[in-house]
């Protein structure tokens, strides 16, 4: 197989942008983020649960991944723990233990990535968008996609200079609910922004992470299969806002997508900061390792690479990204 990390010049293709299947260290996110016993990642657990918590591991995608690849990708390998995890408990005799993850051949996997253009909904507004509102957000020229999903929350956007996070979680490893989950990805993205001096913060009764109570930076979307997670959480680093000038963000009136580059390139515009200060860089490469740390910390659990946690389930994945990989683009709106 072609070394994934050199196919530059395929960068907009899944399959060759995949580039994190290799170790070498000059590729995002390549290390081992331990865990923090700190109170912050308890989540509702007790020191006990905490202790138990199985290590995840890592795969990132690159940039111009397709929604709907992602998505199968997805979609296949949280088939794949439902039924490992099924087939367990269905199995005569065998009693399941509180670390029952380290008899399985899947792990917890955390898929990181930038998309293709694209406006996602969520399943609360499947079939509601009419035809010519879809017509006018993937209007020719600056090309969109638009995808109904399964996910919850309301319309936002997907692109380049935006982190995407998928976890395909059980649970139930982790003594979580589906609040405490959220609740620590919320988590994650609050240390993340707070790591590039930017404060963020939860709004109670607004979904997602918050820059101020009118500034969105980061869209959060979930699903949960017995137990088993999917989609995820979306951090805009260097995102054109002028993509969710189409839309209400996440349909929300008077709320406005804001970005971790437009936050610091405008720090000081009210006479508050320092606008002749240096601005860290917050490309999507530079988050992403501090993304995986503050994961790794806000969940109690090792974020470690997948080729190492799992070859067999790396490999796989390799074989299923070739697969999607042959399949024709979809360029068109999908409902």
């Amino acid at each position: 197989m072609l070394r994934l990390s050199r196919s530059i010049h395929k960068h907009q293709n899944l399959l060759a942008s995949a580039h994190c299947f290799t170790t070498d260290a000059k590729q995002p996110g390549h290390g081992v983020f331990a865990a923090k016993r700190a109170d912050d990642c308890m989540l509702g657990r007790t020191p006990a649960q905490l202790a138990r918590t199985p290590p995840i591991g890592y795969v990132y995608l690159g940039a111009g991944i397709e929604y709907l690849k992602a998505l199968e990708l997805q979609q296949w390998l949280v088939r794949k723990r439902i039924d490992e995890i099924h087939g367990q408990h269905q199995q005569p005799g065998k009693q399941q233990n509180k670390e029952a993850w380290k008899d399985r051949k899947y792990p917890d996997v955390l898929l990181l990535l930038q998309h293709a253009p694209v406006y996602t909904n969520g399943r609360r507004n499947r079939g509601k968008l009419a035809a010519a509102e879809i017509k006018r957000l993937c209007k020719s020229g600056d090309y969109a996609e638009y995808v109904e999903t399964s996910r919850g929350g309301e319309i936002t956007f997907h692109g380049p200079g935006q982190l995407v996070v998928y976890p395909i979680m059980h649970l139930r490893d982790h003594s979580l609910g589906a609040r405490c989950f959220v609740d620590g990805l919320e988590n994650s993205v609050i240390e993340t922004c707070a790591r590039f001096a930017v404060d963020a913060h939860r709004m109670a009764g607004f979904p997602g992470v918050w820059a101020s109570d009118t500034q969105k930076i980061a869209a959060l979307g979930t699903r949960c299969q017995r137990y088993v997670t999917s989609h995820g959480v979306a951090l805009n680093c260097t995102t054109d806002l002028r993509w969710f000038d189409r839309i209400v963000p996440c349909g929300l009136d008077g709320k406005v997508a804001t970005s971790l580059e437009h936050i610091l390139l405008h720090r000081g515009d009210d006479g508050g900061g320092d606008r002749t200060a240096s601005k860290p860089d917050v490309s999507v490469n530079s988050v992403l390792p501090v993304m995986l740390d503050s994961f790794a910390s806000a969940f109690g659990c090792d974020v470690v690479p997948l080729e190492r946690l799992s070859p067999a389930t790396f490999s796989e994945i390799q074989t299923k990204l070739a697969s999607i990989d042959q399949q024709p683009s979809t360029h068109a709106c999908h409902l």
